[in-house]
């Protein structure tokens, strides 16, 4: 990346902010370099980077004055008191550097440097620091530095973690090596719909779709027959009139609600699609049974049709989901994703069939949906910029920036945006399930309300702390696992409890104006640190020394009660239903039996707690299955430093995915988090193992989208897709072979049919979503290269996507040559991989 001068315009002792800038005020020109020196190589774990601050303006930078404020997702250890640059973390990801004693007049030309001791490793570009902005000591507007030079990452030591890290760097070849096993199929022979239906029989002969096509339909029924007169219109272009009725023929498609049986799967959503040329029939057990079959229906036609006419083979499909909680979780609070792009997400998701969308509205950095009576919330909860006191915005992390707006730490749904996101999602049959994080990852609403209570008790308002969440003389002493310092609600206020009712009772107020189902309020409950209440004031008067585990279930019980006359199922992440006591982590007894339900996510390979799942539907916990490792979309592709995403869980790719297997979980095992092989019968030794009642607890499965590094509508969807495919195929489709057969040929049947859904994905879904809601920004694999025999070959993750390539050093484009085979060494190449649409991968050089 070329090194980006911005001219920082600094008052240095020059008067009050807001007052003009003087004529004779320096102009500085600064440019920061990053460097990864060295990754761990013994306990403590710390890794050694370089912060550089290049003079390239023409006025000296003065040894005070002026501070520069950055945010890194690593805590720094302490600096020697002499050195040239003091860093000092301010709270979370966010941290402040200034002139230290060492500091001297940095000339034109000249640099300084600081060499950062860090926690845990450095290994790509996403772990960089970022969001710089200089500051004056004198106050005036902060003036940001919007791009830093991150250094390559080019030897062992800045990509290996530590010496037990055996993952390697992908490179050309061994990306070629990887799919060289994958080959190209018939499209003729490949399943014409996505996820895999329970049978698909192709009956002989084609049938069209084209603009004399109408849709009749049953009673309760019109709104589908609109959804997928809109789909057609949006598709091919045409205009198919609905109308009531259950008559049958040829040009007709007709919906109707009749028994349908699979024989497996959710009986109330099975469906039933017969396509041929005197008509096109779907039957579903439910209107949801119905809109399933829409979907196949629409998969049924051909990527590449635009219309006015698509002809698909004749088909009778019988179908039923294999779980009926299919779920996509977005994070909207590290950063703010607005309605477009969730509405884009609930089209792919109808489309795929997954039918929750799980919304984690409130985090430390973010609150995102108005709730009447407590305008604060959004006022300051949902936004970010520059601030002392955070009086009225929170802290800028995530490199959102030191300016409130444009931002993408800033931002929240109306409760009007909130209401037509409800209906939106209910017409594709998706219910919305709200997500506020408590008690801890709870700092926004922290903020919020002592921004509240601040204001009215400058008014003398009596009732200023009603929705207090913190008490001001509480000394807890923590450090969440973001390195937040004050977030977590005091459980020891009754002004909490009134707050949490106040926000339940908006929160179901907003569902029924939409008309919207709520079956479950999810209520976070995850990575509470150690520390949190034992200082309180509040807690030491309610009887002693807090028991911290006691007022965490006492707390989640209080909630229980909040949500018990709504009807509702309580949800939250595993934390919420496990005890810590002296024998571990074991299913709180608080809870049992309610309705409640778990999401279970902490479940790293080789880190012991795999079975989390399976021992709490085991003691009788409804469980989705949200496992960090295999369904966890933010993380990244590969170890790739350019590739995108954390990876504390490891890497989690679309393969990921598509190989879990939720009942059996010991063998989607593969390989530890450092790429060391695992055995799934000597992982499984000493687990809990599910039981006959528990597999009936296992209501289903979901991915996970962290949104830090989620910026950009195009890096969400490069993070979600095509991910969200595997993920659906795992959850609706039949419980694959590999399940149940032997570890041996358990791994011959997922390869083989690893390679059918890599064909799926290149030659037909792929380039749908190239069109669907307007295109989706997916992730395009590059390509794999290697050099055999005096031949260049090259190959893709998914084939049937286009290659090309170029021969005189210049990228690639789509117009360029395409590879059809070998190519004779001698030359250099660059290959690409391309999209239907003409977005290109990485290049590969070879």
């Amino acid at each position: 990346m070329p090194r980006l001068l911005i001219a920082v315009v600094l008052l240095l002792l020059a008067g009050c902010a807001g007052d003009p800038m003087p004529p004779s005020s320096p102009t500085y020109a600064i440019a920061v370099d990053w460097e990864v020196l060295q990754n761990p190589t013994q306990e403590p774990l710390q890794a050694v980077s370089r912060l550089t601050i290049t003079n390239e303006g023409s006025s000296t930078l003065p040894v005070h004055g002026w501070r520069l404020y950055f945010n890194f997702s690593r805590l720094f250890a302490a600096g020697a008191p002499d050195t040239p640059l003091l860093v000092e973390h301010v709270n979370g990801d966010f941290y402040r550097l200034s002139p230290g004693p060492g500091f001297q007049p940095l000339e034109p030309g000249a640099s300084v440097s600081v060499d950062l001791r860090s926690s845990d490793w450095l290994i790509k570009k996403t772990d960089a620091p970022a969001g710089f902005y200089l500051v004056a000591d004198e106050g005036g507007d902060p003036l940001p530095i919007e791009h830093v030079r991150i250094h390559p990452f080019t030897r062992p030591e800045q990509t290996t973690r530590y010496p037990g890290d055996i993952v390697q760097v992908p490179t050309p070849a061994s990306r070629y090596d990887a799919n060289a096993s994958l080959t190209l199929l018939p499209t003729a022979e490949l399943p014409p719909v996505l996820p895999t239906p329970v049978r698909l029989t192709r009956t002989g002969g084609d049938v069209r779709i084209d603009a004399a096509t109408r849709i009749q339909h049953g009673e309760g029924l019109a709104g589908e027959a609109r959804y997928l007169a809109g789909a057609l219109r949006e598709t091919l272009g045409i205009d198919p009139a609905t109308a009531e009725g259950t008559g049958t023929g040829p040009g007709i498609v007709t919906l109707l609600i009749e028994p349908v049986s699979a024989g497996v799967g959710v009986a109330d959503e099975a469906y039933r699609l017969d396509a041929t040329a005197q008509g096109i029939v779907i039957r579903g057990a439910t209107a949801s049974g119905v809109f399933y079959g829409i979907q196949s229906l629409r998969g049924l036609i051909p990527p590449d049709a635009t219309g006015p006419e698509a002809v698909m083979p004749a088909v009778a499909i019988v179908d039923a989901p294999r779980f009926p909680f299919r779920g996509m979780h977005v994070d909207v609070a590290r950063n703010f994703h607005e309605p477009d792009r969730m509405k884009r997400l609930l089209e792919a998701m109808a489309f795929y069939k997954l039918n929750r969308l799980h919304v984690h509205l409130s985090d430390d950095e973010g609150w995102r949906l108005e709730i009447a009576g407590l305008p604060e919330l959004t006022a300051v909860g949902a936004r970010r910029g520059h601030t002392i006191d955070e009086a009225d915005r929170l802290y800028p992390s995530y490199a959102s920036g030191p300016a409130p707006e444009p931002s993408a730490g800033t931002g929240y749904y109306s409760r009007e945006a909130f209401i037509d996101l409800l209906r939106f999602a209910l017409e594709r049959h998706i219910e919305v399930i709200p997500e506020f994080d408590f008690p801890g990852h709870s700092r926004a609403a922290i903020r919020s309300m002592e921004a509240r209570y601040n204001r009215l008790a400058a008014a003398g308002d009596p009732e200023a702390a009603a929705y207090r969440l913190i008490h001001p003389e509480d000394a807890s002493s923590y450090q969440s696992v973001q390195l937040w310092n004050d977030n977590v609600i005091d459980v020891c206020l009754p002004s909490t409890y009134t707050f949490i009712q106040k926000v339940i009772d908006e929160t179901v107020a907003l569902y029924r104006e939409a008309g919207a189902p709520l079956t479950a309020f999810h209520v976070g409950g995850d990575e509470v640190p150690r520390g949190a209440w034992v200082g309180s004031p509040a807690c030491r008067d309610a009887g002693g020394a807090p028991d911290p585990e006691a007022l965490k279930e006492s707390f989640f019980a209080s909630i229980y009660a909040m949500l018990e006359p709504y009807g509702l199922v309580m949800a939250g992440w595993e934390e919420m239903a496990l005890h810590h006591g002296e024998a571990g982590k074991v299913p709180s007894e608080v809870l049992r039996g309610k309705k409640v339900r778990a999401n279970t996510w902490n479940t790293v390979w080789g880190w012991g707690d795999e079975d989390n799942a399976y021992r709490l539907a085991n003691a009788g916990y409804d469980v989705v299955m949200s496992n960090a490792g295999d369904l966890y979309f933010d993380l990244a592709y590969d170890k790739d430093p350019e590739e995108p995403g954390y990876y504390w869980a490891g890497f989690v790719d679309t393969y990921a995915a598509f190989a879990f297997t939720p009942l059996d979980l010991f063998k989607s095992a593969r390989t530890d988090r450092m790429g060391h092989p695992l055995d799934p019968d000597a992982l499984a030794a000493g687990r809990e193992r599910l039981t006959a009642s528990g597999r009936d607890r296992i209501r289903g499965i979901q991915g996970q989208l962290w949104s830090e590094n989620a910026v950009s509508r195009e890096r969400f969807e490069y993070l979600i897709f095509p991910k969200l495919l595997g993920l659906a195929e795992r959850a609706w489709a039949p419980a694959p072979s590999w399940e149940t057969s032997s570890p041996a040929r358990g791994a011959v049947e997922r390869a083989a049919a690893w390679n059918v859904f890599a064909n799926r994905l290149g030659q037909r879904e792929l380039p749908r979503l190239d069109r669907l809601a307007g295109g989706i920004a997916y992730r395009i694999p590059p390509p794999g290269v290697r050099v055999d025999g005096g031949l260049v070959r090259a190959n893709t993750a998914f084939p049937g996507m286009a290659i090309h390539f170029s021969s005189d050093g210049t990228e690639p484009d789509a117009g360029a040559a395409r590879y059809e085979g070998p190519l004779p060494a001698g030359s250099s190449f660059l290959f690409r991989v391309f999209s239907t649409q003409g977005r290109g991968s990485t290049s590969a050089a070879f």
